[in-house]
């Protein structure tokens, strides 16, 4: 199946027609880093699918061969927020489509010309869903938290290589800076104290790695400083905080990841994107709920079970004894239900109460609220 001969049908047509005159013409790109494939309908109603170079690309955007603006449409990836920004700014509009939506457009076969042309099938189909593109603000917040991420994840790294070359060296220590630093220095006087001609080896392998992990843990607190200077100067990052379990570090995730609560039509389609929605599932009038799915936000899947958790140890340490008893604590003291299965619904209300909170611009209520009261 050629792309560039492959002609629309009827209906697709019509669709095409109702972007016309909404004052649009559709065009779709398959995105890249150095070639773009563009595919758009020319007056002769025939399909051009052609590769462009990058400055070829931009030249296009700035004059495109048509009288009306355009709607450029692309699959969600790394650059289309960009893409996005720059594409509003000359007066056009943009369709950025989850992946998964493109794959209905798609055949057994799949080239840049196929995939441009099924993104612009996409494009001109109202009914695919379309994902608004992130401001360089919330964009940067969310790069510091891959970055504080990142660099905790070579912390752990240099700790654990370092443990490791203890334990070859017959030094066994526990997890911890500390335990490693004491298990180095106690290996390193009795190298010393036998005149081992090793000595200058090791000093060689420690002082790299304490200077490494020394390096790190000043540039994670001095994010965490930041981050807890940018949650006193927002006012919904300071909202998100007034729930039960929520903390700066969580608020600020919580607050990056979510971005415009207007592109989620409720709070558990946010519960879903999160990943703690359950499945549900049905045939000849059974509707089943089952277990969550491994899907989901990774960085915001991780923060709001890490929440959940807080707030579990929080409720299970309070005194029996209370005159009236919260929902939580209810289900906590009920056999018949796991810990883990209370979490995943303490995790899920936190997204749903997070959303509600971001949406209407309001504190906690814990009236509102039982299950996190």
């Amino acid at each position: 199946m050629a792309g560039n001969s492959q002609k629309l049908n009827e209906g697709e047509l019509a669709l095409y027609t109702m972007q016309l005159s909404a004052g649009y013409v559709p065009v779709g790109v398959d995105l890249a880093a150095r070639v773009f494939q563009v595919c758009y309908l020319t007056e002769k109603q025939k399909i051009k699918n052609k590769a462009l170079s990058r400055e070829a690309f931009l030249d296009f955007l700035k004059s495109p061969p048509f009288s009306q603006p355009l709607m450029v449409g692309f699959e969600a990836c790394g650059g289309c927020n960009y893409r996005a920004r720059f594409i509003e700014s000359l007066g056009h509009k943009y369709k950025i489509m989850p992946a998964a939506s493109i794959r209905a457009f798609l055949g057994l076969q799949k080239t840049d010309k196929i995939d441009a042309l099924a993104i612009f099938k996409g494009t001109i189909c109202p009914s695919v869903r379309t994902i608004r593109a992130r401001d360089e603000e919330n964009q940067t917040l969310m790069n510091l938290l891959a970055a504080r991420e990142q660099l905790l994840k070579q912390q752990t790294q240099s700790l654990n290589a370092q443990r490791a070359m203890l334990y070859e060296l017959g030094e066994i220590c526990g997890e911890g800076a500390a335990k490693i630093d004491a298990a180095t220095d106690k290996l390193k006087l009795s190298l010393e104290e036998n005149h081992s001609k090793a000595i200058c080896n090791f000093r060689m392998i420690a002082e790299p790695f304490k200077a490494n992990r020394d390096s790190l843990e000043a540039q994670i607190k001095q994010i965490d400083l930041y981050l807890k200077q940018y949650a006193k100067n927002n006012r919904t990052v300071q909202n998100l905080m007034t729930i039960p379990g929520i903390g700066v570090l969580s608020a600020v995730t919580l607050h990056a990841v979510l971005g415009n609560p207007d592109d989620f039509p409720n709070s558990r389609h946010f519960a879903s994107f999160a990943g703690f929605a359950p499945r549900v599932s049905g045939s000849g009038g059974i509707v089943q709920v089952g277990m969550i799915p491994h899907t989901g936000n990774r960085q915001l899947k991780k923060i709001l079970y890490m929440c959940a958790i807080a707030r579990f140890a929080q409720q299970s340490r309070k005194a029996s004894t209370e005159t009236e008893a919260s929902k939580l604590t209810q289900l906590i003291d009920n056999p018949e239900i796991s810990n883990k299965k209370i979490v995943c619904s303490i995790a899920n209300r936190l997204a749903r109460v997070a959303w509600t909170i971001a949406k209407s611009g309001q504190p906690f209520d814990a009236k509102k609220c039982r299950l996190l009261g």
